[in-house]
């Protein structure tokens, strides 16, 4: 072997040795770099999809989807047992079946007869096309439905009595509630009397010819959705919203929607169980120079849910907000003279009484509640917004007992009087326990930034609107105090102590009165041990923590006027 190049091969193979681990080295030096580089582009692109997702999602809660099919009924369960009623396929008596809660006709239970009829038979239209002529471009058309009339209807044409045949007889509008005979029905289209004037409530109806539909989603699921509203030449238009929680109320919910989307558009009658309240102010927003009305129908809660729907939906006119009452207690709609609950009253009673309605300002506030810093660290702050009244200690924990056991057992909870007698039974269990006995040396109280030093309580409460607990008006003026009385626009709060569970009970019954601490436009409470708070009835335990309770706006409320006024 000639190893005469031995030295020359082995230089040459260290050379390259040492090239390629310089090579390897920079690749190794270039390897952080892609995968920093890779990391920022992945949350970039994470960032990117969740803003695109979220507005998104905010433009889907702002768009108003139709429940209702184009040409479809929604037919409902129930009894005809006030009147006798027939079916208008097979037109024989029938003692129960279906209605359609837009339209009102009427099935029996032969399910031939609700294939024919929802073939056959149009429903209550949403959305109308205008007329072709500047003479009918305002002009809303009737829409008669065959037979079934209320007692002592007469007809438009003759002013004798109709419907009052035993049998399918005579005709109904459903936008201005007009009667017809059969007879008068060629009459009343050759006299001029073809178009509707949309009833009594004409200015609170959105007419079907100022709506406008569009299909949106995937193929296969698309569904109606509300696009324009046009405003109708009709004097003082007020367009109301009904945003009703079926919840609330036993059954009375879903019997509102249903004699609600019979008086007005159904497009303007909006069930919270399927669609938020942001999607019912839709109408709101594609109205922007209209003042617009809003109906809740529910209670205390739902009605807050409602007003921050309207302070997040950031509309160019705030509407108007009345109540139908349909909770447990109903303090704020006490106060605006809505009554204690909703007991049977006629609907259109309730329309009339919207109608001719005054505008109130209620106070908002806002409750920031920060916990106890833990090694150094500050938890995130709580906030949230109180309308009516906000409670430490023993109502609290009434309340928060009473919440429990509806979400443990909610059949349990069916009806206000039955909700009414477990606060009851929870209250006498706290008179025994005195769960929230000492309350004066668990917190501390600072009104406008001063200390105010508490006697032996059992429980606070910030009071709002002077309707607490079910109407109890605890903030009572006297003659020589300095105070001022109790407003709900004032931008002042009223603080007022209980002494136990047995002291709320008198004050229920007007046997005692409430301890009056003062009148402050800031609180401050300084939380030491885990105390029952509740705000608006929405209750939790609070651990050591800050609250404070500073003014953050004016809701625009409508209050009732009463008939002798």
């Amino acid at each position: 072997l000639d190893f005469t190049g031995g030295p020359q091969i082995y230089l040459e193979v260290r050379d390259m040795m040492a090239i390629a681990q310089t090579q390897q080295a920079a690749q190794w030096t270039r390897e952080p770099v892609y995968i920093i580089a890779g990391c920022v582009l992945a949350c970039v692109l994470v960032l990117m999809t969740w803003k695109l997702a979220r507005r998104r999602y905010r433009k889907r809660l702002f768009k108003l989807s139709v429940k209702y099919p184009l040409k479809g009924h929604r037919w409902l369960s129930t009894e005809f047992l006030q009147h006798p009623t027939y079916c208008n396929s097979c037109m024989q008596l029938c003692v129960c079946g279906s209605t359609c809660e837009a339209c009102g006709l009427c099935l029996c239970t032969d399910t031939n007869c609700l294939r024919a009829l929802s073939s056959k038979e149009a429903c209550k239209p949403l959305s109308l096309a205008p007329g072709s002529s500047e003479k009918d471009k305002g002009k809303v058309p009737h829409f008669w439905v065959h037979g079934n009339l209320p007692i002592s209807s007469m007809c438009l044409k003759c002013l004798n009595p109709c419907g009052n045949c035993p049998r399918l007889c005579d005709y109904k509008c459903v936008w201005c509630l007009k009667t017809a005979h059969e007879d008068c029905m060629d009459d009343v289209e050759e006299n001029g009397t073809a178009n509707c004037s949309l009833g009594p409530f004409h200015s609170l109806v959105i007419p079907p010819t100022c709506v406008s539909l569009s299909l949106e989603g995937w193929r296969g699921r698309r569904k109606p959705v509300l696009k324009t509203i046009t405003p109708p030449i009709v004097d003082h238009w007020r367009p109301l919203v009904v945003l009703a929680n079926p919840k609330s109320g036993g059954k009375d919910g879903e019997m509102l929607i249903s004699s609600f989307r019979k008086l007005l558009n159904p497009v303007q009658v909006i069930d919270l169980s399927e669609n938020p309240p942001e999607s019912g102010l839709e109408i709101c927003r594609l109205l922007p120079n209209q003042l617009c009305r809003v109906l809740v129908c529910g209670g205390d809660g739902t009605v807050g849910w409602v007003l921050g729907a309207i302070e997040r939906s950031d509309l160019v006119r705030s509407p108007h907000v009345a109540i139908l009452p349909l909770g447990t207690g109903n303090d704020l709609a006490r106060v605006l003279g809505w009554g204690r609950g909703y007991e049977d009253e006629d609907v259109g009673s309730i329309l009339r009484d919207v109608e001719h309605s005054q505008l109130s300002l209620l106070d908002r506030w806002e409750v920031k509640v920060e916990r106890k810093r833990y090694l150094g660290l500050r938890k995130e702050a709580k906030v949230l917004t109180m309308n009516n009244y906000m409670g430490v200690g023993c109502d609290a924990g009434v309340a928060l007992n009473f919440h429990r056991q509806r979400e443990t057992m909610p059949d349990l909870f069916s009806s206000r009087i039955i909700n009414k007698a477990w606060y009851v039974v929870f209250g006498a269990r706290d008179i025994i326990e005195q769960s929230c006995k000492n309350l004066n040396k668990k917190i501390e109280l600072y009104l406008d930034g001063k200390p105010k030093k508490l006697p032996q309580l059992e429980g606070i409460v910030l009071l709002n609107i002077n309707s607490w607990s079910s109407g109890c008006a605890v903030w009572r003026d006297e003659a020589d105090d300095s105070l001022a009385p109790s407003r709900m626009d004032d931008q002042l709060l009223e603080v007022v102590g209980l002494y136990s569970s047995l002291h709320v009970g008198k004050i229920q019954v007007s046997l005692s009165d409430a301890v009056r601490i003062g009148q402050a436009k800031e609180i401050k409470i300084i939380i030491h041990e885990s105390v029952p708070v509740q705000v608006d009835g929405e209750p939790w335990q609070q651990g050591p923590s800050s609250i404070t309770i500073s003014h953050k706006g004016q809701a625009f409320m409508l209050k009732k006027v009463s008939h002798d006024n």
